[in-house]
């Protein structure tokens, strides 16, 4: 796991810096734009960057970033978006360095609109470093006048430690933020970068190493982030010999003559994630589809139909029948919300005692935690809201202290989307794979059947969770990488690219390095 951490340990380890091993600020200072620098000339070669500089320590790693980028011949401006009496001292000495080279620097409240517009879209690249790690709350002064006029396209974009608006420790951020192509963060990763809304303004990610060994400085992460080396150790090898019986026995409960599919294809997954034996619980209405499309799947039907969805008694009848043999149970895709789904929900968050994840209309009957302890649920932002009494546009804007909530309230949750996150109220971790290919219809029933085989595998709601929505993402990287796009995509081909994921997972190493590593400098 990739440890991520927030800004008070950030702030922590800034001091231990200097109280244990005489990093003075200045020497931090130093180390972190000449490391930036070297980032982007490495990156990018020698062009000319707009750099954008606040008063703060920021600032100040941007101004000592512009002197080494103009050292190495690249041309720089300034743009300082607070008044020279504003600086802190050592940002300040840093910004008279620069001066003394002859850089051009600008005072942005006395320039107007059309020559910022102007600078920003001939510059080859524009640097952020206006507001930092300790940066919280909506963005002031002339800051949110400079970001306004930043080009959409055309000069690449990168941030020093953060993105300006986006906060550090939990990922919310202004409507004004700045996006980047890249965020160069110093000495560790911060929560806000890989949690969501803050990760869609970051970018692709690095680290700029301050010359101290960072375990030194840092105590527990904030987050850990779920990558390839974790799934290759979770999945568990198939073994020569090892009969389908000691595979995993998964039953899926859902189903309505409303939503007739996304049983299927929950069952497809987990079927194509390795499960031993799959046994499919649906009403009698879509019981003979069910076989006929799947027929590596037990389909069993709860004979009677009580508003389209499973017939109550008959489920229960076929849940004990099977709850010696289950190794899990997912309960809620396409289960419609009938009287049934809700009867359902009350009996078996009182009766199972086997590893259970409820999904879909299961969770709109949730009313708290289940007998079991080894329980996942896995919300979308607007399944979350409406367990939480929000809206979805506020958990969208906090999914971090959401999933925590929910954890709070109901056990071991997987918030699904970018970077889905899982929280059990002891940890807290996220998925570093992330694709736009999973945006369609019934890719949360195949996220489900991944889950599912991995509780009948034997791991913690935890591990499961992590693990599933990492491969889930994966699958549709490889989906996006074969095919060249991002869009147009089926469920049903999500659930079968789980197969060349789990191909890649046999054959890692650890020696070919973390997803997370891919992207470091």
């Amino acid at each position: 796991m990739i440890p991520f951490y927030d800004a008070a340990a950030i702030r922590e380890a800034d001091r231990l810096a200097a109280e244990r091993f005489g990093f003075s600020p200045a020497l931090l200072m130093e180390n972190a734009g000449r490391g930036a620098a070297e980032a982007l000339l490495r990156l990018y070669g020698r062009r000319n960057w707009t750099i954008l500089c606040g008063p703060g320590n920021n600032g100040g790693d941007g101004f000592v970033a512009a002197r080494h980028l103009a050292l190495a011949g690249c041309g720089v401006e300034v743009f300082l978006s607070e008044e020279r009496s504003r600086l802190r001292s050592l940002p300040a000495a840093n910004l008279s360095l620069l001066e003394a080279m002859g850089c051009s620097v600008f005072q942005v409240g006395e320039l107007d609109d059309s020559f910022l517009a102007d600078r920003f879209e001939k510059s080859g690249g524009i640097l952020d470093a206006l507001l930092g790690t300790g940066a919280r709350g909506a963005l002031r002064g002339e800051t949110p006048r400079l970001l306004r006029f930043l080009p959409e396209k055309g000069p690449v974009k990168v941030s020093l430690d953060v993105p300006t608006g986006v906060d550090a420790s939990d990922g919310t951020v202004d409507s004004q933020a700045f996006r980047a192509d890249l965020t160069l963060t110093f000495l560790a990763p911060k929560n806000g970068l890989r949690i969501m809304p803050g990760a869609a303004y970051a970018g692709k990610l690095g680290i700029i190493d301050l010359g101290i060994e960072k375990n030194l400085l840092l105590s527990s992460p904030s987050i850990e982030g779920y990558g390839i080396e974790d799934a290759a150790g979770d999945w568990p090898p198939v073994s020569f010999g090892e009969h389908k019986g000691k595979k995993g026995t998964v039953l899926i409960l859902g189903g309505s003559s409303t939503y007739r599919g996304a049983p299927v294809l929950a069952a497809r997954a987990a079927l194509r994630a390795g499960a031993g034996l799959v046994v499919l619980i649906v009403p009698e209405c879509i019981a003979k589809s069910a076989s006929m499309s799947l027929p590596e799947a037990i389909v069993l039907s709860a004979s009677k139909e009580d508003e389209g969805g499973v017939d109550f008694e008959s489920a229960v009848g076929l849940l004990s029948e099977w709850s010696e043999r289950a190794d899990a149970l997912v309960f809620g895709p396409g289960a419609g919300r009938v009287a049934s789904t809700r009867l359902l929900m009350e009996w078996i968050a009182a009766s199972w005692r086997k590893p259970l994840l409820l999904d879909a209309d299961s969770l709109f009957f949730l009313a708290g935690k289940v007998s079991t302890s080894r329980s996942l649920i896995t919300p979308h932002e607007g399944e979350a809201a409406r367990l939480l009494g929000e809206t979805s546009t506020t958990v969208a804007a906090r999914r971090l202290e959401s999933a925590c909530s929910l954890a709070r309230r109901f056990g071991t949750v997987l918030l699904k989307g970018p970077y889905s996150i899982c929280c059990d109220g002891n940890r807290t971790g996220f998925a570093l794979e992330s694709s736009p290919a999973l945006a369609v219809p019934g890719s949360g029933d195949v996220l489900s059947g991944i889950a599912g085989t991995l509780l009948a595998k034997g791991l913690s709601p935890w591990r499961a969770g992590l693990a599933a929505a990492w491969t889930h993402a994966r699958a549709g990287s490889i989906l996006s990488s074969d095919r060249r796009t991002e869009a147009g995509f089926l469920a049903s081909e999500i659930a079968d690219a789980l197969q060349a994921v789990l191909g890649e997972l046999s054959s890692f190493s650890k020696d070919q390095g973390s997803d997370f590593d891919a992207n470091l400098l």
